[in-house]
């Protein structure tokens, strides 16, 4: 009988702890404050190009670049703004709720037979403090891991 292995998404939830919410506001602080910097550099790199400017060759080149900085300028500012409402969001999470932390690819072996649609959706690992809790699959199992 022929066997697929094929790729599928697995949502990770993790099991709110004291922990985990330290942690977890720690990593998004330190990326909402790199977002910050880098905003703050290019705002500072688009003065310096506009008091420039004048004394630079092309003017099509200057105000195309002066567009591609307010772009990513933006985009950081975006990914800031994005970072600080997760940041909220941590703060408002309940010890011992499940919280979707991230996907991650992972693989499935199906072969004839099988419900496809089974095998390949569904698929969520839950974490306590880094530890798996427990397995669900698409096919209705469950299996949790006892903390010792």
């Amino acid at each position: 009988m022929s066997v697929l292995h094929l790729k599928q998404n697995v949502v990770v939830k993790v099991i709110v702890t004291e922990e985990f919410k330290t942690d977890y506001k720690r990593e998004l602080d330190h990326q909402l404050n790199t977002a910050q910097s880098k905003a703050k550099e290019l705002k500072t790199s688009l003065a310096r190009l506009v008091i420039e400017s004048p004394g630079m060759g092309s003017p099509g080149y200057v105000e195309s670049l002066k567009g591609r900085i307010e772009e990513e300028r933006m985009l950081q500012e975006a990914v800031a703004a994005e970072l600080s409402s997760r940041v909220k969001e941590v703060d408002s999470l309940g010890i011992g709720s499940l919280f979707p932390y991230t996907v991650i690819e992972g693989y499935v072996d199906v072969k004839e037979g099988d419900n496809l649609m089974k095998k390949v959706s569904s698929q969520e690992v839950i974490i306590k403090d880094g530890i798996i809790a427990s397995i669900n699959s698409g096919e209705g199992n469950h299996e949790e891991i006892k903390n010792e």
